[in-house]
């Protein structure tokens, strides 16, 4: 009798050409719009989300879609920076995927979109600090400003314009951590474990001056440790399997469901990400997700706005959905894509696969 082969490692995964990350992304982006059409199209006290019924509370279909995120850019930016390991190149790379789109987002969104729906006279509205603080506090990811000059202040959900981008910092924080532990040599297999299991400890006791980093660094540090890990970790579909099982129960327990996220679903996550399928030419044309993430809010609060009342939430996602998507693709081919060959290389040869230690 054969023996069958042993399961792909995710090293062997990673050094495949095929892969779902660009479908998951665009999947995870398309899931945060149908959980914020629950409030957005029906209001703060309109149906409860399933999901947030299932779990007790635990999470939502907006945060296991931010999870999924998190889970991604845990592996690639630690991949990133273990293939080329240069602050300056690393920093450029990471701030022309972010900024761009953002600052041409918060323009369309404080001087166009805010200009037509806003109450006040446009000449008030425009002279107001509000305005401008807006494009500037939520450009520099310091403190997000939600709120513009009379916009969206009759809709269900009051005056909100993005409250997506709330995670941009924690994102950024992230990018920067990863910096730091790479230029002081910690991007180490034993110890991203124990800093893991000790965010883990802290997401357990809701230490709640913390805010919301141990939660969301749960979910980004899995995908960090499976990457240093990724030698010994083998996509086993069993494995997958059990990953799905311990989270719909611990979401059926009320309790350890983020902890499941950041570990089981992290490994589930990856899983799907290298599965085999049609879907691995998804993003051949471009990456639309981060796009349809930034537009995705405020586009549904102009839906919203237009029905004039509370609407079922799958007619708020329904309508906002197909603008959307255009508004990502628009801003992929117009904006993101056009900003990231503006990268500089160091002239340095890139790493050998041979080369890249676990340890490094």
């Amino acid at each position: 009798m054969t023996t069958p082969p042993p399961r792909p490692t995710l090293r062997e995964c990673l050094e495949g050409r095929g892969n779902n990350l660009d479908f998951l992304r665009f999947a995870a982006a398309t899931g945060v719009i149908v959980s914020h059409a629950f409030p957005l199209g029906e209001g703060p006290k309109g149906t409860p989300e399933p999901l947030t019924g299932f779990s007790h509370g635990q999470v939502s279909l907006g945060i296991v879609c931010v999870a999924v995120f998190l889970v991604i850019s845990g592996l690639l930016i630690t991949r990133s920076w273990e293939r080329t390991p240069d602050t300056r190149a690393f920093l450029q790379a990471r701030a022309l995927r972010i900024f761009p789109g953002l600052a041409v987002s918060l323009l369309a969104t404080a001087l166009l979109l805010g200009g037509a729906v806003t109450t006040l006279p446009l000449k008030e509205y425009f002279t107001a600090t509000a305005t401008y603080t807006f494009l500037a506090r939520n450009l520099l990811l310091v403190e997000p400003q939600w709120t513009l000059p009379g916009v969206f202040e009759t809709n269900v959900y009051v005056g909100a314009v993005n409250g997506s981008l709330w995670t941009l910092k924690y994102e950024v924080g992230f990018y920067l951590l990863v910096l730091a532990l790479g230029r002081a040599k910690l991007l180490r297999r034993a110890w991203a474990l124990v800093a893991w299991a000790l965010t883990a400890g802290m997401s357990l006791l809701h230490i709640g001056r913390l805010g919301f980093w141990p939660e969301l660094g749960l979910y980004f540090g899995g995908g960090l440790v499976l990457y240093l890990w990724r030698d010994r970790v083998r996509m086993n579909p069993w494995l997958a399997l059990l990953s799905a099982a311990v989270l719909i129960v611990t979401a059926m327990m009320g309790t350890g469901l983020r902890v499941a996220m950041g570990s089981f679903g992290a490994y589930l996550v990856l899983y799907l990400a290298f599965l085999p399928s049609r879907l691995a030419n998804f993003g051949r044309r471009g990456d639309i997700s981060y796009g349809v993430y930034i537009y995705a809010f405020p586009v549904q609060q102009t839906v919203a706005a237009w029905m004039g009342g509370p609407t079922p939430w799958w007619w708020n996602a329904a309508l906002a959905v197909p603008l959307i998507w255009l508004l990502g693709v628009l801003s992929w081919r117009l904006i993101e894509q056009r900003a990231l060959r503006m990268r500089w290389r160091p002239e340095t040869p890139r790493p050998t696969v041979s080369s890249l230690s676990p340890h490094a």
